[in-house]
């Protein structure tokens, strides 16, 4: 799974978004995940399309947290630091943004349910 933390629409510069990534890095490291990366050239994922700028994204290794563990601690943190986040798998994106609880919760459940098992 691919994650940006996004510029929040504030026109924010690469080192904020960087330091986002950072934080929301810290963050998925506390759970059971086996790895949470950022993305360079040489780590994106093979026949990676779309990535644009490679600043801020993080590439995310479940482990036994599951995706719904790692998906509440992103949605959680978009929340309480009020920045988009967007979550990529098989080139399906969903931005997380502005929505209410149970609209995002809304939005990420449809989304999961597009990649039941691919995750």
């Amino acid at each position: 799974m691919r994650v940006s933390p996004g510029d929040g629409g504030d026109g924010a510069d690469d080192e904020a978004v960087a330091a986002l990534a950072r934080r929301l890095r810290a963050e998925l490291l506390d759970l059971d995940v086996e790895q949470v990366e950022a993305l360079t050239e040489d780590t994106a994922p093979a026949g990676a399309k779309g990535l644009g700028s490679l600043v801020g994204l993080l590439g995310v290794t479940l482990g036994s947290a599951g995706l719904s563990s790692v998906l509440a601690i992103i949605r959680d943190w978009s929340t309480r630091n009020n920045h988009a986040v967007e979550l990529t798998i098989d080139g399906d994106t969903v931005k997380i943004e502005r929505a209410t609880p149970q609209q995002q919760e809304q939005l990420i459940n449809a989304w999961v349910a597009r990649h039941a098992g691919s995750a």
